[in-house]
């Protein structure tokens, strides 16, 4: 599963490097208006549906040679909810359902792979791809009343309620999948991804599975996050080992903070777990809302390579925002589309922000926010 966890550190990596002209051919779209209240408005989500989604409902990633995974799906899933876009929703779903949910218990396959025979070489399930593909589908069903919508999300929460390590009531541990990352099955397990914890998930998901203690897993998520703060940045690292009471960077992958933990504030910020105290270690760091992120090396808290994409930049707006209310900078306010990963964070950081926190899109509200 490593391919997954390293692709972008390659593909991204290119753009860094290709120069003004590159910057020059950034595609650009608007995802709010003061004529168009909805979330993810129509000329962004026009723009990203067509770049990145298939007619067959299959989600691409180009910057990784094309593969598809059950986490882009339930982006995709997600932001078509909130495009109110019924008919892309349907595609999606479908693609997703026949090609990657193939394990037998209700969690999907995190990769499809265009160029391989069979497409799916590996069945092993990806804790966030699930959770986002349920909530997506909770959300759809509560919009548009369809009750075999609710049943997938709850047949699907339900499984991943089945992976949480409950030996501890009060610390609750999703793992990233359902195997390898236990103790004993990796040298410093168990291994956990801190990134996987989609929060609002956990919020939104109680509707259709009241089953599962979200609110436990929820409140050992947070202090986990609280808690995976390495010096010297103060940084939780992408891969953290629980082998000791001690928390430390698991030794299978490199010690940064980067691709993976940049998405930790955009599901805090998101759910009611936001709060000061948990995004703390991200806007300490941070600066401002307009800061520049990096992929940080946990060890000497250096700056490894620039996150000069909007997307990335978006979410350190969204942390501040919900931290201490500050304004979303103007250019911020229009979707990069030139690569799938950073316009979907930034579809999605748009999209927690104007759901939670409205006045900072406009900073007409701060006053009564108080």
């Amino acid at each position: 599963m490593s391919s997954r966890f390293l692709y972008a550190l390659v593909g991204l990596a290119g753009l860094f490097g290709a120069g003004e002209a590159a910057a020059q051919n950034i595609a650009y779209a608007p995802i709010m208006t003061a004529a168009s209240p909805s979330i993810v408005s129509g000329e962004a989500w026009r723009s990203y549906r067509d770049r990145f989604i298939q007619p067959d409902g299959r989600l691409v990633d180009f910057d990784n040679g094309g593969v598809s995974h059950s986490e882009g799906q339930g982006y995709g899933m997600l932001l078509a909810v909130l495009a109110n876009d019924r008919e892309t929703f349907g595609r999606l779903w479908t693609w997703t359902a026949q090609n990657l949910f193939i394990r037998g218990d209700n969690l999907a396959a995190w990769r499809w792979h265009p160029n391989q025979t069979p497409n799916v070489s590996d069945q092993n399930n990806a804790s966030d791809g699930d959770l986002l593909i349920a909530w997506a589908l909770a959300r759809a069903a509560k919009r548009w009343n369809v009750s075999d919508f609710r049943m997938a999300s709850r047949r699907i929460a339900l499984a991943v309620g089945k992976l949480v390590d409950k030996s501890n009531p009060q610390n609750q541990i999703l793992p990233p999948g359902a195997f390898g990352f236990a103790r004993g099955q990796m040298a410093d397990g168990p291994v956990i991804n801190l990134s996987y914890l989609v929060f609002p998930a956990f919020d939104e998901l109680k509707a259709v599975a009241a089953e599962v203690d979200w609110d436990g897993l929820k409140r050992s998520s947070a202090a986990l996050v609280e808690k995976a703060r390495f010096a010297p940045s103060g940084l939780p690292a992408d891969w953290i080992s629980l082998a000791s009471s001690q928390l430390a960077p698991a030794q299978f992958q490199p010690a940064v903070f980067g691709y993976e933990s940049i998405r930790i504030p955009l599901y805090v910020a998101w759910s009611s777990a936001a709060g000061a105290k948990t995004l703390a270690p991200f806007t300490s760091y941070w600066k401002s809302a307009d800061a520049e992120p990096a992929v940080i090396d946990i060890t000497t808290g250096k700056a490894k390579e620039p996150l000069r994409e909007a997307g990335y930049r978006t979410i350190v707006a969204l942390a501040h925002c919900a931290a201490s209310g500050q304004v979303l900078p103007p250019a911020l306010g229009k979707v990069d589309m030139s690569r799938y990963y950073p316009a979907t964070l930034q579809m999605l950081a748009l999209a927690a922000m104007a759901e939670k926190y409205p006045w900072c899109m406009t900073g007409s509200a701060s006053a009564s926010r108080k």
